[in-house]
């Protein structure tokens, strides 16, 4: 345990420093998001969230790991690239989800990170003749993930957050359920969280001044690691020890999920490209009842929690099917009840 807190510790100094170092350079070579349109934040702020955030998780895992996972490395290096560039040079949505795609089978073809049990069927869907399944609905569920953190990432520290606490409560719910987390798990989770923290120290302006973003490189980023870190949590064919039910990591990143699927099909009813930007988001509603953008992250990171525990409640007293349902009904439940308060907020503020 002293092990995992000092490996997070380093990680979070290591990205501070980084950060201190590196600003200085994403200004002069204008790797920096200007306010315009949707963008609303003051000044010019860095792009290199994301690439301080792999810098210290890959020289983590190459320093820590007697075999690497390179595949992991590079579908991680690819996405970054990828979204340094469209933080220069705009990609079409298509080509970018393109590259999800393509990250996404490197990660499942060569870390063999497969998904052979989604807490239902296990018979039917577990059975080694499915396995072209188990691929498919691997790659599906990360290309899901990378964008659901990606679209979500619309205020300071959100997306991170929201990744952080999917990560924490991954922790707790094997420590609640076995009683420890398994070392193997817990460095990789540990290693990854700790620079995350460090990012968030300079987003949120805890140096004040020192202002960073993590870009779209950051954010599907973030996406790729923790649907890595549940894949690994959840399925059998990843490790030798206990995992967590299949049906709880949807509950762990419940928010971004929900943000993701209302989001979607919103666009599509008004004719519009799923991918299109636009302030229709879960925290942009909840902003436009009157909150300030760091009272909308603390609900959001409120409501993250509150859904783990029901889903953790839900999973282990009334088993996984009944997670699942629930889960389904909780996406639509949520998303009526937040326009809900945000309507009742604006009448009384009226």
């Amino acid at each position: 345990m002293l092990a995992l807190i000092y490996l997070s510790i380093i990680a979070t100094l290591t990205v501070t420093i980084l950060v201190v170092a590196l600003r200085p350079i994403a200004i002069r070579l204008k790797l920096v998001d200007k306010p315009a349109g949707r963008k609303t934040h003051k000044g010019e702020v860095p792009l290199i969230g994301g690439p301080v955030i792999w810098v210290v998780f890959t020289f983590g895992l190459l320093l820590l790991t007697s075999s690497p996972p390179w595949s992991i490395i590079a579908a991680s290096a690819l996405l970054v690239i990828l979204g340094m560039v469209d933080d220069r040079w705009p990609v079409p949505a298509r080509l970018k989800l393109l590259f999800h795609f393509l990250a996404a089978s490197i990660v499942v073809t060569g870390n063999g990170s497969v998904i052979a049990d989604i807490g239902i069927f296990p018979e039917a869907f577990g059975s080694e003749e499915a396995h072209f399944l188990h691929v498919l609905t691997a790659v599906l569920a990360i290309t899901i993930a990378i964008n659901a953190f990606n679209f979500i990432d619309g205020i300071d520290g959100l997306s991170a957050s929201m990744a952080l606490l999917a990560l924490t409560h991954a922790n707790l719910a094997f420590n609640l359920m076995y009683g420890s987390t398994p070392p193997d798990y817990a460095q990789f989770n540990v290693l990854f969280a700790g620079a995350l923290a460090g990012f968030l120290l300079f987003n949120l302006q805890v140096f004040n001044g020192r202002k960073i973003f993590l870009g779209d490189s950051g954010s599907m980023l973030v996406g790729l690691m923790v649907a890595i870190t549940l894949i690994d949590a959840s399925q059998s064919e990843m490790r030798a020890g206990p995992t967590l039910p299949a049906s709880l990591c949807l509950w762990l990143i419940a928010i971004p999920l929900t943000d993701l699927t209302t989001i979607i099909i919103r666009r599509l009813s008004r004719g519009r490209s799923p991918m299109a930007p636009d302030r229709t988001h879960l925290h942009h509603r909840i902003m436009e009842a009157g909150f300030s953008a760091r009272r909308t992250l603390l609900v959001m990171i409120l409501t993250s929690v509150g859904a783990f525990w029901i889903g953790y409640a839900v999973t282990t007293q009334m088993g996984e099917l009944a997670s699942i349902i629930a889960f389904f009904v909780f996406i639509p439940a949520f998303y009526w009840a937040s326009l809900r308060i945000v309507f009742l907020l604006k009448a009384l503020n009226d």
